[in-house]
């Protein structure tokens, strides 16, 4: 049995918020629904408890709510989808729209229809739907939420499933990425910490573009390259040798081997698990992989959880601020490397939150600073979501650090974590950035 569903769309505050990280992005929300309804019908998980025997979400109630002054050029995409749209013109001086209200009073309509709604799912970061999904909750309904951005503590508490933001950009918005797959070539700044082995000439493959079918002899050259090259740099090294060190590696010294096709392999995993490489082993189990010599090193193992890694004269107060936040357990020394490497990449190449994220995560990897993919975009967002723009001459450390920090004190204060100057300079020198 099918899960009856009503679906409700504060428009305004979805595109705004999806705006903020990439227009690609809020472009894809508002012209294409069709897309990212399929997702949500066929691909989303149900909400926890959901009713026994549930199926796929059948979507009986289609509603989304625009201020027709603004994003009017959307509607039709809209009804093509089989929507309901409701105008909620700006009822104030300030653009402010009616839009919350005409949402909570149709969700607690269909609580007394005929039809017994199983799941409420609500698009909004609106902290004032809270009372309401705690409502449906008492009504024994289910709720999920997608809410772009940083919703409050209490927002997410409130509904059964939070639909992640970065799941949502991936696979409902067409941005289908692996985010453990590894980036393109990295530069040389923080790429020192280990060495090029010279390739012998008689395995150096052929120039050739890689945007026509690879033929089998081409293919031949790649791998054995490739293969001399990995396993110079297995032999080269103490450790275990990080797969996103190699991927980043491996196209400028290739000839004709493209990041973003693999050899037409489509990622780079698939591309090293074709290679001949034993005795050495792949670890692929955390921190974007692993490539060892048993006989060598060490099996390596996931990093130390960071509840207790926050090197700071005040431990308890930061731990406090990254509950209520959500905010990444970083060292401050993980966020002087955060920093570093954002500014380096931004330095050779245009902001993209998607790409700019893969790059950074890798960057940070090679010079042995392992911050995870999901931890670069927690701070990526929050520097946007604050209002940073990048590419704008402000993407030093200091400022980024700054920027960090002055996000982290709202989203303290919005969850009534109020933090005095004391606080307030152990939270700054954590981040690495100096008190106004």
């Amino acid at each position: 049995m099918n899960m009856k569903s009503a679906l409700f769309i504060d428009f305004d505050n979805v595109y705004s918020a999806l705006r903020h990280l990439d227009i690609n992005y809020a472009e894809r929300f508002a012209r294409q629904p069709l897309d990212w309804l399929d997702w949500l019908t066929n691909s989303l998980p149900l909400p926890e408890h959901a009713p026994a025997g549930s199926g796929a979400r059948r979507l009986l109630v289609r509603r989304c709510y625009f201020n027709p002054h603004v994003y009017q050029r959307f509607r039709p995409n809209f009804n093509r989808a089989g929507f309901e749209t409701i105008d909620c013109p700006p009822m104030t001086t300030e653009g402010k729209t009616s839009t919350d209200i005409h949402m909570v009073l149709d969700m607690v309509d269909l609580l007394q229809h005929e039809t017994r709604f199983d799941e409420f799912i609500v698009f909004s970061a609106d902290a004032d739907f809270t009372p309401v999904l705690r409502k449906l909750r008492r009504s024994d309904r289910r709720t999920t939420v997608l809410a772009v951005g940083f919703p409050s503590a209490a927002y997410q508490a409130s509904a059964d499933l939070l639909i992640d933001t970065d799941t949502f950009v991936r696979d409902a918005l067409g941005g289908n990425e692996d985010y453990e797959a590894t980036p393109s070539p990295m530069r040389t700044p923080l790429s020192q910490h280990w060495s090029v082995p010279q390739t012998p000439p008689a395995l150096m493959a052929p120039t050739y573009m890689l945007s026509a079918p690879v033929s089998s002899a081409q293919l031949d050259d790649i791998r054995a390259l490739a293969t001399h090259i990995i396993r110079s740099e297995v032999a080269a090294s103490e450790l275990a040798v990080p797969l996103a060190r190699l991927a980043s590696k491996l196209p400028m010294q290739v000839p004709g081997l493209d990041g973003a096709s693999w050899a037409g392999l489509g990622s780079f995993r698939r591309f090293i698990e074709t290679l001949s490489l034993e005795p050495l082993l792949l670890d692929w189990s955390h921190s974007g992989g692993f490539l060892y010599d048993p006989q060598r090193h060490a099996r390596p193992q996931p990093p130390a959880r960071k509840n207790d890694m926050l090197d700071t004269s005040d431990p308890q107060l930061l731990r406090q601020v990254c509950d209520a936040t959500d905010a990444p357990r970083l060292t401050r020394a993980e966020f002087q490397g955060l920093w570093t490497a954002i500014e380096t990449d931004l330095l050779d190449n245009p902001f993209h939150l998607r790409d700019t994220g893969k790059r950074v995560r890798d960057l940070c990897r090679i010079a042995q600073c392992d911050i995870s993919r999901e931890d670069v975009n927690w701070v990526l967002r929050g520097l946007l979501m604050g209002g940073h723009q990048f590419g704008q001459g402000r993407d030093n450390e200091l400022q980024l650090a700054a920027q960090m920090a002055q996000n982290l004190e709202k989203l303290c204060a919005r969850e009534e974590l109020w933090l005095d100057d004391a606080q307030r300079a152990a939270l700054y020198n954590w981040v690495g950035a100096e008190m106004p």
